[in-house]
């Protein structure tokens, strides 16, 4: 494993390497969990660590912008713009806030805010190409001013090579940042009837295309929420097997949950928002409970819930007044924060869910921990028809490989959302660990079968046989040989040879 500080540095170990024939693997960071992380396909590969390229080199206030390093986490940059004041607001995801900004972005990551489409807002790299030589995008010259302000340049777009490929390190970049709004409201969504989903979508959808709704949608199932409440080891359910029915249902009782929630924000002048408010309410009202939440009411749910949290008698009446457990009442403030670029590691705790070992309170590391999860991506039409009959596949699948149905889905833009799904297994269980490799190959087979793709995948998404390659993969492969003939950087990657 080698830990480059700077791009010259990264393409001095380049081109030691194409001289003795040795694959390197990049990584940003190495917490892309459940895709990866820092595996390459083959053994004897070297590890190519950009932790140490962490510098932020310029913010742009003005132009809302900065240009960073791939070491750069989401942490870092939420701090650095909030510690010194400026009116910029990044875009982060509901993973760990020591995740790279860059390498999310380059794998096409989706975070929160109107800004979440993380590839959309890079805008001018620099990267250092297999040979060892250091190219900048985004127009023809080092100092050019508008590098970083507008993507395309003259010429064809090249950018678009060096997300979720194998043809270069990048080793700077620009990501455009969100100007504070302002007013900003978070509101979540609880749907009362499962059967309203479809209902609930394509009015989603109605309010993404029309800009009523412009953050990146989260919507999920109740065993999602379930996975960041509790642990299947402290719950009375069965330990070497999915929830039954029933047991579900009694969670939910006992959690106070709904079928399916989701989480959004509205961001705007003050007016702005209030009109978005209103138009959700007549949207979406009837299929459910409606809940706008602002930093006031957060600060405020946050003195209650500690007051609850040591008092039992005033818990019983919170949770009364609220309708809504203590445990959901102690995620409000970061669902809130992640909706305005504030980075937490809260959510990460879904992937110990079935971890026989107790989970940590701080230093979470899925990977290190043995988490068993598998990431299955495939984007859809913002269709609810199609959605619902898509999922109800998908479950049939879970149900028969023996393994709790978690979709999340995120809506990346007003036409296409992403039915993000976790296969969770115990990796301490061969048996176990087979059946999750097994229904993550169907789930595969099922998606291209119906037409669809994944939205980003990892490793087991990597493994496809030329069949399933087309003319564009033939034409990167191509691009591929012209740049790297001696297959230096990351051979297989996304099935890039």
């Amino acid at each position: 494993m080698i830990f480059p500080g700077n791009a010259n540095e990264v393409a001095s170990a380049l081109k030691i390497a194409h001289a003795h024939r040795l694959e390197i693997w990049p990584f940003s960071g190495g917490r892309n969990w459940g895709y990866g992380a820092t595996l390459a396909l083959t053994d004897g590969a070297v590890v190519m660590m950009l932790s140490r390229m962490n510098r932020i080199l310029e913010v742009d206030e003005h132009l809302a912008y900065a240009v960073i390093e791939p070491g750069v986490s989401y942490r870092q940059l939420s701090d650095h713009l909030r510690s010194r004041k400026i009116p910029l607001w990044p875009d982060c995801i509901d993973g760990t806030p020591e995740g790279s900004v860059i390498g999310n972005a380059l794998d096409r990551g989706i975070g929160e805010t109107p800004y979440g489409d993380h590839f959309a807002n890079l805008c001018g790299l620099e990267v250092v190409l297999p040979s060892g030589e250091i190219v900048r995008t985004g127009g023809d010259g080092k100092a050019l001013r508008t590098r970083h302000l507008h993507k395309w340049g003259v010429g064809p777009y090249v950018e678009g090579l060096f997300s979720q490929s194998n043809m270069g390190v990048v080793t700077q970049a620009g990501i455009w940042l969100m100007p504070a709004p302002e007013a900003f409201s978070s509101f979540v969504f609880e749907i009362d009837d499962e059967r309203h989903l479809p209902r609930v979508i394509d009015a989603f959808r109605r309010l993404a295309l029309d800009g009523v709704l412009t953050s990146k949608l989260h919507m999920i199932n109740d065993f999602v929420s379930l996975t960041v409440l509790t642990q299947r080891r402290l719950e009375d359910v069965g330990q070497h097997s999915p929830l039954t029915d029933a047991e579900r249902v009694r969670l939910r009782v006992k959690y106070r949950l709904a079928p399916w929630s989701c989480a959004g924000g509205l961001y705007g002048s003050k007016r702005h928002v209030a009109l978005q408010r209103s138009m959700l309410k007549r949207a979406v009202g009837t299929w459910g409970r409606l809940l706008f939440v602002s930093d006031r009411k957060v600060a405020f749910v946050e003195r209650l819930v500690a007051s609850a949290w040591r008092h039992h008698a005033v818990r019983s009446l919170v949770e009364a007044a609220f309708g809504a457990s203590l445990p959901v009442m102690d995620s409000l403030p970061h669902v809130h924060g992640i909706l305005k670029g504030i980075p937490t590691d809260y959510f990460v705790k879904h992937a110990y869910y079935r971890n026989r070992r107790h989970r940590p309170a701080q230093d979470v590391d899925p990977a290190g921990d043995r988490c068993g999860l598998i990431w299955f991506a495939p984007v859809l039409p913002s269709l609810g028809s199609e959605v619902a009959t898509f999922l109800a596949a998908c479950r049939a699948r879970f149900e028969e490989f023996e393994s709790d149905f978690y979709v999340a889905m995120l809506m990346m833009n007003p036409r296409a959302v992403v039915c993000l799904m976790s296969v969770m297994y115990d990796k301490d269980d061969p048996a176990e660990t087979l059946r999750a490799q097994a229904l993550y190959d169907a789930l595969l087979g099922d998606m291209r079968a119906a037409g669809y793709e994944q939205y980003r995948a990892g490793l087991m998404g990597w493994r496809k046989g030329d069949e399933d390659d087309g003319d564009g993969g033939r034409l990167v492969g191509r691009i591929k040989s012209a740049l790297d003939p001696t297959r230096t950087i990351a051979p297989g990657r996304y099935g890039i040879r």
